[in-house]
């Protein structure tokens, strides 16, 4: 299981919401990169970096900073938060980027994820709220089932499917260990647990689970769980 360090971005600031509710929101570090570098110190090695107000507006709105933190990123690194083009793919791709994170209009358009097969580096984010699809940060609700978006990412040849639990996001109450299963059984793309992570128990069954990587975010900024500790658990 790989082990993936989650930074979220509001105006420039490295920042963790509550369930997706920009209301709800604390504030980390004005300061990313420097960020990156001290988690980088301690121990962390691939990262999952969200532009809050991408997804939230529909546009991209951090390219430079990400860009910036791609640069002393030698791991893995997954990007998304309104990327809705192939040129914006283009350009985390060109900055390096290896997962690419798509969701609202590869959700409502399947031409649209079709449209990227072969690329080697699409990440379809499912984000789920009481059993249904949402979209457009987590504002709108799809009237599509899990299964057929599953169905036409497997035909689409996606790396993997990043599934988050809205209900648990940013709570530290732990994942949602049944939605995973729940996922497990309807697809074999390889799934990435976000939302709820609070303790290294967390990321044991995680692993047990034999998911590809999990997410951790607010258990690391508020101490709940060191750095050194959480890769204990990657491979």
């Amino acid at each position: 299981m790989k082990v993936f360090f989650a930074m979220d971005l509001i105006e420039g600031k490295a920042v963790r919401l509550v369930r997706g509710d920009f209301a709800r929101k604390t504030i980390y570090s004005d300061d990313p990169p420097a960020k990156i570098d001290e988690m980088r110190k301690a121990g962390a090695r691939d990262f999952h970096i969200i532009d809050l107000d991408g997804a939230r507006t529909g546009s991209v709105a951090h390219r430079d900073l990400i860009g910036e933190i791609r640069a002393r990123v030698t791991g893995y690194m997954e990007v998304g938060g309104g990327i809705r083009t192939e040129e914006e793919i283009d350009y985390y791709a060109g900055c390096g980027v290896n997962g690419i994170i798509v969701g609202t209009r590869a959700l409502r358009e399947t031409t649209f994820l079709t449209a990227l097969f072969g690329r080697g580096n699409i990440v379809l984010g499912l984000d789920m709220r009481g059993g249904k699809v949402m979209a457009s940060g987590w504002r709108e609700t799809l009237e599509a089932p899990a299964e057929e978006i599953l169905a036409a990412a497997l035909r689409a040849g996606v790396m993997a499917v990043l599934f988050t639990s809205i209900a648990r996001d940013g709570t530290l109450e732990g994942p949602d260990f049944e939605g995973l299963k729940a996922m497990q059984s309807l697809t074999a793309l390889p799934l990435i647990a976000s939302g709820g992570v609070s303790s290294a128990h967390d990321l044991r069954r995680l692993k047990a689970m034999d998911v590809w990587a999990a997410i951790v975010g607010k258990a690391y900024y508020e101490g709940r769980i060191r750095i050194e500790e959480a890769m204990e658990y990657a491979d």
